[in-house]
């Protein structure tokens, strides 16, 4: 792989964690600008997606601002500057994916997004359950055919350089909570819970049927299987997120009763899934409950703007509640917080993603990685 020219030996260690195995060490990802980059620092994957070029546009060039979150060309442009002044060091591989706010199923249900400078939103659609009906016809959906466009185009371009991952789509309580509004939807789920019910399933079968058609377009360069991109984590096969952030907000019957059997058909899709465990609450009200899925092999962990970091003594004896059940871990760490990481868990099923200043940095963050997996 052209941004990856280790990618051979990276796969090796990736298909142990996904088997709860080690090779050498834990499997970490860290991305730093490459040695003659010459462009400013990227954000953080999970920060969302890079805004580079939006800058130049006033708020009122909404034609401008559309074009560069849906045009093809402009996508892959970017896409390209990215990599070139990317070092991909351990199992960080290069590869795209089309977030368009994590929630782009709205948009294909008649929630016309709203390109910003500095996000996508998704208005609120459904004011009155008894006048709304589910409609999405994919051949004539502007949303969804924009999509599978910069999908396509990148693929045409593609030569073996890079991975693409399927779109950030969203999972239905999510999506509903921007097309009903939060609070409504929260007073649905105690009201009208047959409605929300055939609103999720109507979602989930979208999620799958959508997933399929990606899947279908982009295993063939991907080696064999799917990357869940802003994580940089690939897995042999069918693979991706699994979310509700709603569930911080909700107790746990209530996520069992809704939510539950959402996650468990779209995990039956997925040959490995990963759940995005949002927040402390989500954590604290529900991970008993997704350690008992069967469909979840991996959780990872994000804290939450303003919070504790990854590696505070308060998370680690859930990390290891999590390894303890079998499950695979992914965190999000910064340089200085991987020893303590590893000095309290199992290097197996372990993945670590960082970030580092300069190549050496993050060559001398790997082989830290390695020398304390040999704990």
């Amino acid at each position: 792989m052209f941004y990856k020219p280790d990618w051979d030996k990276a796969k090796e260690r990736i298909e142990a964690f996904w088997a709860n195995e080690i090779i050498d060490r834990c499997c970490i990802a860290v991305l730093s600008p490459r040695k003659d980059s010459k462009m400013p620092p990227f954000p953080e994957l999970e920060e969302g997606p890079w805004l580079w070029g939006l800058e130049k546009y006033s708020e009122d060039d909404v034609k401008s601002i559309e074009k560069w979150w849906m045009d093809p060309d402009e996508n892959y442009k970017r896409m390209i500057l990215w990599f070139e002044n990317t070092y991909f060091g351990g199992e960080a591989a290069p590869s795209t994916y089309i977030d368009w706010g994590a929630s782009a199923l709205a948009a294909f249900y008649g929630s016309k997004p709203i390109f910003k400078k500095t996000s996508v939103w998704y208005p609120k659609v459904i004011n009155n359950w008894d006048s709304w009906s589910w409609h999405f016809e994919p051949i004539e959906n502007k949303y969804w055919q924009s999509i599978l466009s910069i999908t396509r185009y990148a693929i045409e371009q593609n030569r073996g350089d890079y991975f693409i991952g399927i779109p950030e789509l969203g999972t239905a309580g999510d999506v509903l909570s921007l097309m009903r509004g939060m609070e409504n939807l929260l007073v649905d789920l105690i009201e009208l819970p047959e409605k929300v019910k055939e609103a999720i399933n109507i979602l989930t079968r979208t999620w799958i049927d959508l997933h399929e058609e990606i899947y279908k377009m982009i295993i063939n360069i991907n080696d064999g299987g799917c990357i869940l991109a802003w994580m940089n984590l690939w897995a042999k096969g069918k693979h991706d997120q699994l979310a509700c952030d709603l569930s911080s907000v909700l107790p746990p019957k209530m996520f069992k009763e809704f939510f539950i059997p959402e996650i468990e058909k779209e995990g039956n899709w997925c040959d490995y899934s990963t759940y995005h465990l949002d927040g402390p609450d989500a954590m604290r009200n529900h991970l008993d409950t997704l350690l008992e899925i069967d469909q979840i092999d991996n959780i990872e962990y994000t804290p939450g703007f303003g919070l504790p970091p990854t590696s505070s003594p308060e998370y680690i004896p859930i990390y290891k509640k999590i390894q303890k059940k079998g499950k695979k871990l992914f965190l999000l760490a910064k340089p200085n917080e991987i020893k303590t990481i590893l000095s309290e868990l199992s290097p197996k099923g372990l993945f670590i993603h960082s970030y580092a200043d300069s190549e050496e940095e993050a060559d001398e963050i790997i082989k830290d990685v390695g020398r304390l997996s040999r704990k």
